[in-house]
């Protein structure tokens, strides 16, 4: 009898097992970037270089940090605290922004292939700068072939597309981290979407850089205002300059506008100001206006810029968006091992049953 169960149970095992696993390492896929350029990837990839704190965190987030090989100064787990990146061994290449540094980027890039530390054919995966176009070409030149880039969005659905290619070049699968990311979403369009107030609510983006506030204008601010179905004061369709305007401007846009929530780039209180200071600035210490100051990655091309979406939803329509369902499982390991488990447990009834019936009839006997 038990020469029967014994294959029984192994079969049973290895029928549930066996597809999952095989999806798993043979799945191929597509990746096609902000520009429009498309890369045939055969498995996750081994060795990635990149820029952009948020793509960093993406790749922790999808457990493959450890295959990060360089980052620009502003990813190092030194610069951003990160505790996703403190297991961070990646060459630091100092700035991406602008064309200065490029020379020694591709020098070190280059020495990494000679010591045999990346490869011609690895991922390198450029953000947020247009000048990243420039080093593309510049890259390409030295024959590195699987150069990515994303400098701009037009929707915040580019942004989650942008974060599962990401996660998919780094792990080969979808993380729990993604699934979470579009439930938070969801919850947020189901909340615009049964507002039953006379207008939508206002809102502006105020942009800080160079120790300027200017009104921003587009980018992934702009989309997730639009994902809350706000009504954005301060967008010009007709300018498409990412940010414009000074103090001034958006006093003067603000004077009529006193029901508008202010959401305040993160960049304006890492620089060590506060929200008194910016209402003191805006307002000569007025405070009628609501003022919010934005998190450090509610702007970013990271799955946490959907907790950033979440608070401007609760800031616009002053209570928060329903709770997000549990992720599902995600369509790699995990729900391999639900599988076996479910064949284990599925075998072990069977033995039993078996095993009944056996001494049963036996006793019968």
């Amino acid at each position: 009898m038990f020469r029967i169960i014994i294959p029984t149970l192994v079969a049973i095992i290895a029928i549930c097992a066996v597809p999952f696993y095989a999806q798993d390492s043979d799945a191929s896929f597509t990746i096609t970037d902000g520009t429009g350029m498309s890369f045939e990837y055969q498995e996750a990839e081994d060795r990635i270089v990149l820029n952009g704190s948020a793509t960093a965190l993406t790749i922790a987030e999808a457990g493959a940090v450890s295959k990060i090989a360089a980052v620009d100064k502003y990813s190092t787990y030194e610069y951003t605290k990160f505790e996703e990146l403190k297991d961070l061994r990646a060459e630091d290449l100092g700035s991406f922004y602008g064309t200065s540094n490029h020379e020694f980027i591709i020098t070190a890039l280059v020495k990494m292939v000679e010591k045999g530390e990346f490869s011609l054919d690895d991922t390198i995966i450029l953000t947020s700068y247009t000048s990243n176009l420039d080093l593309r070409e510049k890259l390409s030149k030295e024959g590195f072939t699987r150069i990515l880039v994303w400098n701009s969005i037009e929707n915040y659905s580019d942004v989650v597309r942008m974060v599962e290619d990401v996660s998919l070049i780094a792990s080969g699968s979808i993380p729990d981290s993604i699934n979470s990311m579009k439930n938070k979403i969801k919850a947020v369009e189901d909340k615009a979407a049964s507002y039953d107030g006379k207008d939508r609510p206002k809102a502006l983006y105020v942009w800080y850089y160079s120790k300027s506030l200017q009104i921003g204008n587009t980018g992934i601010m702009k989309s997730m205002l639009d994902v809350c179905k706000a009504n954005n004061i301060g967008y010009d369709p007709d300018n498409s300059s990412a940010r414009y305007g000074d103090i001034n401007a958006i006093t003067k846009l603000l004077e009529n506008n006193k029901d508008a929530v202010v959401f305040v780039s993160n960049s304006y209180f890492s620089d060590g100001k506060t929200v008194d200071d910016f209402y003191k600035e805006a307002f000569a210490g007025d405070r009628t206006v609501k003022v919010v100051p934005m998190g450090l990655q509610w702007n970013n091309w990271c799955p946490d810029s959907a907790d950033g979406l979440t608070e401007i939803a609760n800031a616009l329509y002053a209570s928060a968006p329903e709770p997000e369902p549990a992720p599902e499982p995600s369509k790699g390991q995990d729900m391999g091992q639900y599988l076996v488990i479910a064949a284990v447990a599925m075998s072990i009834i069977l033995v039993l049953a078996l095993a009944a019936l056996y001494f049963k009839r036996k006793g019968k006997a």
